[in-house]
């Protein structure tokens, strides 16, 4: 079976709730936000710079994102809420290549794929959410299955991942039975 065919593991609406809910920390609770609602992959938030983001266009750019190509990606009001929470209490760092990252970690360096993972997985097991899968998963197939379930067409899924075939985000198609379902009887009606 080709690894796009696979069907992926993902975590529905309540689940990330509940991961939202029990984040306190406000550098980690907006990570997450911008993971989720911009739909990045851990590599592209951790390269995130004060630059990328627009907050006036609700946008993110991506650079040298998977394949090393660059891409713009949106966030919702709530994302961008998040972000200008978090800039508030959050001094400016500027690293020594002149960088300035917009997330980074305690010791003033750029967040890493590991941290991450262990920042997601430690949410993730105190919301309760026992689901497979940690943050590919809650940034990439969670909400690219929500989308699809609330009747999103998949090209625009695939736009949004930026996915440079339609094969990969077919996968995520699996999720639209009941949407499937309802649009059908909705519309072939004699």
């Amino acid at each position: 079976m080709n690894r796009n065919e696979n069907l992926p593991y993902f975590f529905d609406e309540d689940d990330v709730l509940k991961i939202f809910s029990v984040c306190n920390n406000i550098k980690h609770k907006t990570m997450l936000t911008v993971l989720f609602y911009a739909s990045l992959r851990s590599t592209e938030l951790c390269n995130l710079d004060d630059k990328d983001i627009d907050l006036k266009s609700l946008t993110i750019r991506i650079r040298e994102g998977k394949g090393g190509r660059d891409g713009i990606t949106f966030i919702s009001e709530e994302c961008s809420n998040a972000i200008k929470r978090y800039l508030e209490v959050r001094p400016q760092l500027t690293l020594e290549d002149g960088s300035h990252p917009l997330f980074y970690t305690d010791y003033g360096n750029r967040w890493k794929y590991r941290k991450l993972y262990q920042m997601f997985v430690y949410y993730k097991e105190k919301a309760g959410v026992t689901k497979s899968g940690a943050v590919h998963v809650f940034s990439r197939h969670s909400p690219a299955s929500i989308m699809i379930s609330q009747g999103c067409d998949i090209r625009i899924v695939q736009t949004l991942l930026r996915h440079k075939d339609i094969r990969t985000t077919v996968r995520y198609c699996h999720i639209a039975d009941e949407t499937a379902r309802q649009w059908h009887d909705k519309t072939l009606k004699l």
